[in-house]
């Protein structure tokens, strides 16, 4: 026994520290290998292209305005690119055979895509929000438009004319904030222009409605007929004025033998009702007196207000229409210093100085003169059927 024993003790003894010597370098081998195969695995390698791309996505994104347009989702991308160059960070301070830009290469594919999803949003909502605009400043460009062309077909109060001078202050606005690429700024600006210049439009087109109602025109329309009638059995002269045409007709023998652009008073889309309402008279008259020099050049003086104005007058102010101390009005001419374009008068009818020449010469006293609203193709007719039209498909 003590001769075996002593040959196993000779044995280990021998083969001892070989033992020894293969497991410290089978050890050796495989540290090595775990410390190599990360580096060759290609785990240690920073993505510095990847960080590139994802970097570049980013700006992108603010280049776009994603922050305004689409703020949560580039808020997103701002917080996953932190986090991902924060990983980036702590792997590069980490020794080569310990760091793992694996993680890292995910975080960075993680903010690029959000980055890219922020850039494309925000270029959509961007879009979304200019062609809005666009259209808001189109239906402003138009309703100002419109609401200018009343503010020169007709006479418009104070709060009315401030609401135009208003509505073309914010359309101008509206354009500038576009230009500067704030698109919901301008097109709210541009929906208050709109909405401003409807309002004057509406008021303007409830105004002249009279101007399109078919039983009034209807009645005008016989009246010019039934003066056309007379001068053609009489042979004689008559005059026809037509406020919303700004014309005034001479027949002669039932023909037109002369017109003349008239101005008429500066609130003549109504009819006349009173003294200082500025508004021309709408009747059948009379020339009463040939003025060869007047305040306005020549004038010829008209019988307003006649019988029937006085009636009216009269039935008005018992229903309370009219206010106490007001009479009807008078001194009603067609006189010189007109052609200027616009209604100006007090309730006259101007026209210029050569053409009262001209008409001074061709008629006299007694001749008829019939006062109309219009044949319903004037410019208030046109207005309400237009802004009427218009203002009916906004609604």
């Amino acid at each position: 026994m003590s001769r075996r024993f002593s040959g196993l003790r000779t044995f280990v003894a021998r083969w001892r520290w070989r033992l020894f010597a293969v497991v410290f370098a089978t050890t050796l081998v495989v540290c090595a290998g775990v410390l190599v195969w990360p580096i060759a695995a290609g785990y240690t390698e920073p993505p510095t292209i990847q960080k590139s791309s994802a970097w570049s996505a980013l700006q992108d994104a603010r280049k776009a305005a994603a922050e305004r347009w689409a703020p949560e989702v580039q808020r997103e991308a701002e917080s996953a690119m932190r986090v991902a160059l924060s990983a980036y960070r702590s792997e590069e301070v980490r020794l080569l055979p310990f760091r793992d830009f694996r993680p890292v290469r995910v975080a960075l594919q993680v903010a690029e895509d959000k980055a890219r999803r922020a850039q494309s949003e925000g270029n959509k909502k961007r879009l979304d929000a200019k062609a809005r605009a666009d259209e808001a400043l189109a239906d402003g460009e138009a309703d100002v438009a419109r609401c200018v062309d009343v503010g020169d077909a007709m006479h418009l109060g104070p709060y009315t004319r401030t609401l135009l001078q208003k509505s073309t202050i914010a359309l101008r606005e509206a354009r500038a904030i576009y230009a500067r690429g704030d698109f919901p700024a301008a097109e709210r600006r541009a929906g208050e222009a709109s909405a401003q210049a409807r309002a004057v439009s509406k008021h303007a087109v409830n105004a002249a409605s009279r101007y399109a109602d078919a039983s009034l025109v209807a009645r005008w329309r016989r009246m010019i007929d039934e003066t056309v009638r007379w001068s053609r059995s009489s042979g004689g002269k008559a005059i026809v004025v037509l406020k919303e045409n700004h014309r005034l007709d001479l027949y002669d023998g039932g023909r037109v033998v002369r017109s003349y652009a008239a101005d008429m008073g500066y609130r003549s889309v109504n009819d006349k009702l009173a003294s200082g309402d500025a508004a021309t008279p709408e009747g059948r008259y009379r020339i009463t007196v040939k003025k060869a020099a007047s305040t306005y050049y020549k004038a010829l003086a008209l019988d307003y207000p006649n019988a029937e104005d006085r009636a009216r007058f009269a039935q008005m102010k018992r229903r309370g229409q009219i206010p106490r101390g007001v009479g009807p009005g008078g001194a009603i001419e067609i006189h010189g210093d007109g052609g200027r374009g616009k209604d100006w008068t007090r309730g006259c009818v101007a026209i210029s100085n050569r053409d009262i020449d001209d008409l001074y010469r061709r008629v006299g006293v007694g001749t008829p003169v019939t006062i109309v609203g219009g044949d319903g193709q004037g410019r208030f007719a046109r207005l309400v059927r237009e802004h009427g039209a218009a203002l009916s498909g906004t609604q």
